[in-house]
């Protein structure tokens, strides 16, 4: 892998990636500083690609750049890879200060209009949620900091251009989108073979792995199934693209990457198999052994998310079985015998 660009020096700095492709950084309130937004001249002017959470701090740096790099340069679309608010924070204050259409996949679109508002109490479905990951009831309250987010979203827009998987961005048709899965239901990457150029968004990072997590909004799902399958397309992508990740540097080397990822998740199968050998363990104790470190409220609930993604992709694929204690608390074991999930055996989906 080979990192070609230095991060912008100062908020509302731009980059240039290439004559028609600029960089812009914009930092958050959290573990994980910042977001990589990028701008793409199409015809008529310029697209914004993700946008950053909606605080006065953003929304300055934003008017910086439109007073400064972009003066008398005219926006033409908002493209939002997906629903997190990092990237999509901030689509309705800048769709409506340009009035220009927002860019999305439907199931990314409706699953943020459909994200409920904060509630006084956690309502029964998450505390039994909670309950069979074996979480402790003491702490559930610190759970509700998931549904905090709205705060950092400006009002969404009423409508908007769905975007779908190998269809071409209408506004160039140089430009094609690509749907990932498992980090969000439909996750909208973009990619230009003629520059070499693909938009990564969250679905494939330089440095640190995509969260992909079982959801209290989704219990039953099997998201790392539908990473995984993701990264089977990523893997043809040629390594002489430039990746213009979410997070971290932009990159050359998505098929390195991508071996990377999946020789991380192999690990992380195999310390979960080992750890169930011996003992039934929740997901909540198999939290302490795949991050043996304090972690925060927001932080607990994503490592949670992530170590039910690895049980449920395990236990569907026979390596774990899972057996309901009398506290309503989910145990897994392994199951002997059973070939181990690996990239030599293929990993198995839906």
């Amino acid at each position: 892998m080979t990192f070609p660009y230095s991060p912008p020096h100062s908020d509302g700095e731009l980059v240039e990636i290439g004559p028609d492709v600029r960089w812009l950084r914009m930092p958050m309130p959290y573990a994980l500083d910042h977001v990589n937004i990028y701008l793409v001249r199409v015809a008529g002017g310029w697209l914004i690609v993700d946008t950053g959470l909606d605080s006065p701090e953003a929304r300055g740096i934003w008017e910086e750049v439109f007073s400064g790099p972009l003066a008398g340069e005219k926006v033409v679309g908002v493209y939002c890879t997906h629903y997190h608010v990092d990237h999509l924070g901030l689509a309705g204050y800048l769709t409506e200060r340009w009035r220009v259409p927002l860019f999305m996949t439907y199931e990314e679109y409706y699953t943020l209009r459909g994200w409920p508002d904060l509630p006084q109490e956690v309502p029964w479905q998450h505390a039994e949620f909670f309950q069979r990951a074996g979480f402790p009831q003491e702490l559930l309250p610190q759970t509700l900091v998931m549904f905090d987010f709205a705060r950092e979203i400006s009002p969404m827009p009423l409508s908007f251009v769905r975007l779908q998987d190998r269809s071409h961005l209408p506004l160039d048709e140089e430009w094609q989108v690509i749907v990932g899965r498992g980090h969000s239901p439909e996750h909208a990457l973009l990619l230009s073979k003629a520059r070499k150029i693909l938009i990564s968004g969250d679905q494939l990072l330089p440095s640190i792995s995509t969260n992909v997590s079982v959801s209290v909004m989704n219990p039953e799902d099997d998201p790392l199934s539908h990473w995984l399958a993701s990264l089977d397309r990523l893997a043809t992508i040629p390594d002489d693209v430039l990746v213009l990740p979410g997070h971290g540097l932009p990159f050359r080397g998505a098929r390195k990457r991508v071996a990377e990822l999946r020789g991380h998740h192999r690990r992380r199968f195999q310390v979960i198999v080992d750890a169930c050998a011996g003992s039934e363990l929740s997901a909540y104790e198999l939290v302490k052994v795949l991050y043996p470190f304090a972690l925060g409220d927001f932080d607990l609930q994503l490592a949670l998310g992530e170590c039910l993604s690895h049980v449920r992709y395990l236990a569907c694929r026979g390596r774990l079985e899972a057996r309901l204690d009398g506290e309503g608390i989910n145990r897994y074991r392994s199951v002997r015998g059973v070939r181990a999930a690996n990239g030599g055996a293929g990993f198995c989906r839906d």
